[in-house]
């Protein structure tokens, strides 16, 4: 500190008794010493840097670790999962470097695949089903629990099921907005109605609505546009939710991934915090990690539909990196590379994104199209500026599966904590809002595909056999060798066998690529 005086100034500066008594309290007090020549005019030059030195002290010493107990949402809710609030991904968070698009280039068309926005509970046992257990056994068991638990004493479930929350239509509506600020000028090319579609649940059509008032605006409602919505029973080609076509998926001997394994590695992930948590009760009450997951969920529930929650400040970074990683190994084992009818759930819109990049019609299906929708230019136009499709976080994984996007193939840990250079994080993948965003665009005399993924540009590069250069580093693709590389993608899915043969998957075998030959 004295080098950056000016050499004439003897001086020193001391930082004394720095000493931490609470996690937000610091007590700090430093001493000035000068020498009797040093005048006003040097003095300040060292309170200045005495100053920036204490600043940085103070910096230092606030980072949370990792192992620390916090309420940030801002830091917390990064591994939140599925159930996060949407926020965009850096353009370069998939390993693309290059993210301005080559000079002469121009955006001419888009396909936008989105989530429904921020909802409630499902009624899945993990999730809502698990809500409710906990919300019964506190409610059994009241005036057990002090300290930070006191709350429990008079809390209750104030959750509804399935259906959008307000935050949830809000965030639709926003992304309506940006979508017209970024890519609205691609309507100069719209002369007719645009057809919207939506998987058929209430949330997806209440978020559709919201994303074309933003879009379009409120006064021009369905002037503009209309809505289709697909089948939402066990059983229907929907590409928007493509796991209902695939009736395997729905018997428990099929699933190489339940929750009974995403409980074991919360077991551990959790002991910490569940000891704590029965420090905080009397003798009759006990946590289990179950409890504890429940309690996560709890916190971005209610943070999503009351803007807050005491579940919030509960637990530690590393505590929320283990919920994240439970729920990304059961995403990767269950509609992505780790379970055989991963490719099959998604191929069925991947069939329809090739189909309008080659302005044709589908008459015939064996997938999750629904071809007799898909034949008709009434409810499969062919020759829109922009689509949007209205879908769910599971059905983007399944897409990004059925595509080969080998980004997102890796042999997830089952250790905790988790690593920190994992590529398949369903936080950043399909929060709340997801939106995976095609381009296909115009360069002079030849055409490319560029994907993004919540604004982050996907690694085309990656997608097997080599198609898309592995040399460019903008993440484009031309068209047809971007058509090229997927021209096995349906046979790799084999939708028919998966879906529907008749097969007993032995424990010992491990699903490491989407799909199952005989």
């Amino acid at each position: 500190m004295q080098n950056a005086l000016p050499k004439d100034i003897s001086t020193t500066v001391l930082v004394l008794n720095v000493t931490q008594s609470t996690i937000s309290t610091l007590f700090v007090r430093y001493q000035l010493v000068f020498n009797r020549s040093c005048r006003k005019r040097c003095q300040l030059q060292i309170l200045a840097l005495a100053h920036l030195r204490f600043a940085s002290l103070i910096i230092n010493l606030g980072e949370i670790s990792f192992d620390e107990v916090t309420g940030d949402i801002s830091k917390i809710s990064e591994y939140w999962a599925n159930i996060r609030p949407y926020v965009d991904n850096p353009p370069t968070i998939f390993g693309v470097t290059e993210t301005d698009l080559p000079t002469g280039c121009q955006i001419e068309q888009v396909h936008v695949l989105h989530r429904h926005g921020a909802r409630y509970p499902t009624s899945d046992p993990f999730d809502g089903g698990n809500i409710k257990r906990f919300a019964e056994k506190i409610n059994q068991n009241t005036k057990n629990f002090f300290g930070s638990l006191a709350f429990l004493n008079t809390w209750s479930l104030q959750l509804g099921e399935e259906l959008l929350v307000p935050n949830g239509y809000n965030a639709e509506m926003i992304s309506g907005i940006d979508f017209r600020n970024e890519y609205g000028h691609i309507l100069n090319n719209a002369f007719s109605k645009s057809l919207l579609r939506t998987s058929g649940v209430n949330r997806n059509y209440q978020s559709t609505i919201a994303w074309a008032t933003g879009y379009f605006g409120s006064s021009n409602s369905t002037d503009q546009y209309s809505i289709l919505s697909l089948g939402y029973q066990n059983g229907s080609n929907n590409t928007l939710y493509g796991a209902l076509a695939c009736q395997n998926l729905f018997i428990p001997t099929a699933f190489t991934f339940n929750q009974d394994e995403m409980y074991s590695y919360l077991a551990p992930a959790l002991l910490t915090a569940t000891i704590r948590f029965n420090n905080n009760t009397n003798s009759t009450f006990v946590f289990d990690h179950i409890d504890a997951f429940a309690m996560q969920s709890l916190c971005a529930y209610e943070y999503s539909a009351l803007n807050s929650s005491d579940f919030c400040s509960l637990f530690t970074l590393n505590e929320w990196r283990g919920f994240e990683q439970a729920l990304n190994l059961a995403f990767y084992n269950v509609y992505a590379f780790g379970n055989e009818t991963g490719r099959a759930q998604g191929i069925g819109y991947v069939e329809e994104l090739l189909a309008r990049f080659q302005h044709r019609l589908i008459n015939i299906s064996h997938s999750s199209v629904n071809s007799t929708l898909d034949s008709s230019q009434t409810t499969f136009p062919l020759n829109q500026p922009f689509y949007l499709d209205m879908s769910h976080d599971n059905n983007i994984a399944s897409v990004l599966t059925a595509l080969s996007i080998d980004y997102f193939r890796e042999d997830l840990s089952q250790t905790f904590p988790p690593p920190n250079d994992q590529h398949y994080r369903v936080s950043r993948m399909t929060p709340f809002s997801a939106r995976m965003v095609t381009e296909k665009i115009r360069c002079q005399s030849s055409s490319f595909v560029r994907m993004k993924l919540n604004k982050g540009i996907l690694p085309l590069n990656s997608i097997r056999g080599g198609f898309c250069s592995r040399e460019r580093q903008d993440g484009l693709c031309s068209i047809e060798n971007f058509l090229a590389s997927q021209i096995n993608a349906s046979t790799m899915a084999n939708f028919d066998y998966v879906c529907f043969g008749n097969y007993t998957l032995d424990k010992n075998v491990r699903i490491t690529d989407g799909t199952l030959f005989p």
